[in-house]
């Protein structure tokens, strides 16, 4: 009968080890998009001390319409390299957090799988039928698990081709 509560130790201890390591990989991963949003915030406030520079210098009209074309596109760029930025921290986090998930649930599944072939063998005759039928819906889960796991990459895949895009098209121009 200690089989049973060994193995519910040993599940409750391999989750909590997976907790932990997803806590600590979200700390990484807040640590990263911290600096991401630092490192912005640092070339925005020295680009702005920049263009005041330049704008308290401006001695006539023609020189100004000059200056806010040179000052707009250091801005479009920076904006697009943090979009950049922020979102490979994203994507690298979400990454590391899919493929611990997916590792998790199939240890789990096949954990529970295990448990379920074990428990079959002493459970009385007749049985058979429920443990199929909770198999069955493991199974079943674990199917549409994968499928969510499938379109959440597609998403992820599709953003990162629109963000390629949209930082490679550069600023709206007016005619």
């Amino acid at each position: 009968m200690a089989q049973p509560i060994d193995q519910l130790s040993a599940f409750n201890k391999a989750h909590m080890e997976a907790a932990l390591k997803m806590a600590e990989a979200a700390a990484t991963h807040m640590e990263k998009l911290a600096e991401v949003q630092l490192n912005a915030a640092k070339t925005a406030y020295a680009n702005s001390l920049n263009a005041l520079r330049q704008l308290a210098a401006v001695k006539d009209v023609s020189e100004l319409a000059h200056l806010t074309k040179g000052i707009a596109q250091p801005a479009w760029d920076d904006a697009a390299a943090y979009a950049r930025d922020l979102y490979r921290a994203v994507a690298t986090a979400q990454a590391e957090f899919t493929a611990n998930l997916e590792q998790q649930v199939a240890e789990s599944s096949h954990k529970m799988m295990s448990a379920l072939d074990a428990a079959v063998k002493s459970a009385p005759p007749g049985s058979e039928a429920a443990f199929a039928a909770i198999k069955s819906a493991i199974e079943s889960n674990k199917t549409v698990y994968d499928t969510m796991v499938k379109a959440a990459k597609q998403m992820a895949s599709l953003a990162q081709a629109n963000i390629s895009a949209a930082s490679q098209s550069g600023p709206v121009k007016k005619k």
